[in-house]
């Protein structure tokens, strides 16, 4: 768990770096560095080389910029910028985030990594739509059309909502919705030890901690 005097240094940069992006009017590249204590530090800028890229301005005219290489999304279409397309979908966020008891700055975190708000996302695994949700999970959770936002948003929330149930904690969460429900129990309700899901994991995370303040 973050301590307070970290939390509150954190709140702080982020909150003067939303300063900064309203100032410009645009939505700016931020990056995240994690010290060797867990605290999270956001910048605009990579200030050295330890800060991450977890979100690019230019991300709505490029397919996959949040993806891993593993994980490549095609889409018929250039999307909208971004912060337009989190304008649109966020009614419908905030309602299934009121159903599912969840925090809607959570939900947009999983959209962003997952398919940056592109509607008729189609990863190379044949995940689909703005949650990026396999067919079968799709059915699980009683997702006719994919690419309805909708559908899918409520969908992929639902999801969320029982991995929390089960695995309690958002990252451990984020790991199933990532690598499986079974591998995560294999490792004992633990964050697997893949590449891909622990960047993913963290990703996303540093999405939820900037949204809490800024949207």
């Amino acid at each position: 768990m973050e301590q307070p005097n970290s939390y509150l240094k954190w709140t702080i940069r982020i909150t003067a770096l939303a300063c900064l992006l309203l100032a410009n009017a645009v939505f700016a590249d931020i990056y995240l560095f994690v010290d060797k204590n867990g605290n999270k530090h956001f910048d605009e800028r990579q200030l050295t080389p330890e800060y991450r890229l977890i979100l690019k301005s230019d991300s709505n005219t490029t397919s996959n910029s949040f993806n891993t290489k593993k994980r490549k999304y095609f889409t018929n279409e250039k999307a909208p910028n971004h912060t337009i397309l989190q304008k649109k979908y966020h009614p419908i966020i905030v309602q299934a985030a009121e159903k599912y008891q969840l925090e809607p700055s959570f939900i947009h975190a999983v959209i962003t990594a997952e398919s940056s708000y592109q509607l008729n996302a189609v990863s190379s695994a044949g995940a689909l739509g703005l949650m990026q949700l396999m067919p079968a999970t799709a059915e699980r959770f009683g997702v006719n059309n994919p690419f309805d936002p909708e559908q899918s948003i409520h969908g992929g929330t639902e999801y969320l909502y029982k991995l929390l149930q089960e695995f309690k904690t958002k990252e451990l969460a984020l790991a199933a919705y990532n690598a499986g429900e079974g591998t995560v129990r294999r490792y004992n309700q633990q964050i697997p030890p893949y590449p891909e899901t622990e960047q993913y994991v963290d990703k996303v995370m540093g999405f939820y901690w900037y949204y809490r303040n800024n949207l």
